[in-house]
This record gives C-alpha cells, structure tokens and sequence, in this order.
C-alpha cells in the first residue's frame, strides 16, 4: 500500500478556499506523516477556487518542500499560470482534485461521478463542507415549502444538496460546519437547525425514501459531551 493509500480520503464539499480540507490535510500521524488525503473538493467561486487550486498543487510535493518557483511567484518574480507551466503533472493532479464547480441543480450526477472516481472504492473516508447559509437569516420571513420546513428560498438549497451527497454516498463518517445563521433561523417560531440535526441523523426521507434503516449519531467537535446526550446544536 502506498503511503497516499494509508491516508483517509477526504471529500470537502461547498469547500470555500479549502480552510475545512486544510485542517484535516494538517493533520499529522506520530511519524509526522500526513494521516488525511484531500482527494476532492468542490467550489464554484472564482477567486476562493484559485486560492483552493493552489493548495491542491502544493499538497503534490513532499511535505514542506515547496518549489522555488512557488516562492517567487510569492515575490511576483513569477505569474501563477507560469508556475503551474513550470510543474504540468502536479497541475494536472491539482485540476482533477479541485475542479470548479458549482453543486446544486444540473450538477447532479457530475458530482456523483467525481466523488466515486477521486474515492477509488475506498470505504473508509471523510465527507466535510459547511453549506453557504445566505438563506438561513431570512428563513423565518420567507414562505414554507413543506410540512418538513424547508422554505421556500432558492438559497436553502444548498444545505439539502450536501444531504443528497449524504444519503447517495453514505460516508462512514461527515462534518457539516455550523456556519453563522443557523442557530438563530426560525421557521414559524420554530428553530430550522431542529429539522436539519434531524434530517442528519436520519437522512433517508428527505431522499424520498420511507426506509429508516440507517442514520448517524451527531457529536459536537467543540465540547466534549456523553456520547447518550441529545446532541445540542449551540
């Protein structure tokens, strides 16, 4: 097994400029070895894409052995596109790792396709993301969609495609950021983060499914709470 096969796959979603993905390709083994490989991510704004793009690049060389030609491209000594002319393989790794892409409607079974392919059949790994929240703010004055409490906000979205990756891929494991709005979001007087820590734990019926027979236990990654406790979104 090569040392990136040791690694755990990680899958970061709605992944910004990789802040999420970085912590867990941080993360280092007792032999300073890397134990997480981010093997995907996913973003669609232009200029968190390029902060992400290069990321992926560097993470192509050996653990703090940048190029030269990275540092003087830091200096302006050398444009981005000149350095990623410089390494073509380690670009085109990066390309593939990090595509620009928006999730949402139409990118369906594209981000399906690239999931399974970066993951190579690898059973143990990570889904992460923190779903954009610019609908949570105004969900409680916006219109009801359902009797589930999804509004009617074309922005709310968001939060169910990263619960369709859920439930399409069923990862052993996922990290949903709590991202600011989400506490405070109501629906009715009702807090929405309610209908979302349950949709989680139980992902199938928002997939239109009726069968229960599987789900996720939450825990929080702030506070160290019993595992038997009801998970406290706060």
């Amino acid at each position: 097994m090569s040392k990136a096969e040791a690694r755990y796959p990680v899958v970061d979603v709605f992944a910004g400029p990789g802040g999420l993905g970085e912590g867990f390709a941080s993360a280092l083994c007792g032999n300073a070895t890397p134990r997480f490989q981010v093997v995907l991510s996913l973003e669609n704004d232009q200029f968190a894409h390029k902060t992400l793009l290069l990321r992926h690049f560097l993470r192509n060389f050996p653990h703090d052995e940048f190029p030269q030609a990275y540092y003087d491209y830091l200096k302006s000594k050398l444009t981005l596109d000149e350095l990623y002319r410089r390494y073509p393989s380690e670009f085109k790794k990066a390309e593939k790792s990090a595509p620009k892409l928006s999730i949402g409607w139409g990118t369906h079974d594209r981000v399906n396709e690239l999931i399974k392919r970066n993951l190579k059949d690898r059973k143990k790994w990570a889904l992460v993301g923190g779903p954009p929240c610019q609908a949570y703010s105004l969900v409680g004055r916006s219109r009801m969609r359902n009797k589930l409490g999804l509004v009617d906000d074309p922005r709310f979205f968001l939060y169910r495609e990263y619960l369709k990756i859920v439930v399409k891929h069923r990862p052993p494991v996922f990290v949903m950021e709590n991202v600011k709005g989400l506490l405070s979001a109501r629906v009715k007087g009702k807090p929405i983060i309610k209908s979302i820590v349950s949709d989680l734990q139980s992902p199938s019926p928002s997939s239109k499914s009726n069968t229960r027979d599987w789900g996720y236990k939450l825990y929080s990654l702030s506070e160290t709470v019993d595992s038997d406790d009801e998970i406290n979104p706060r």
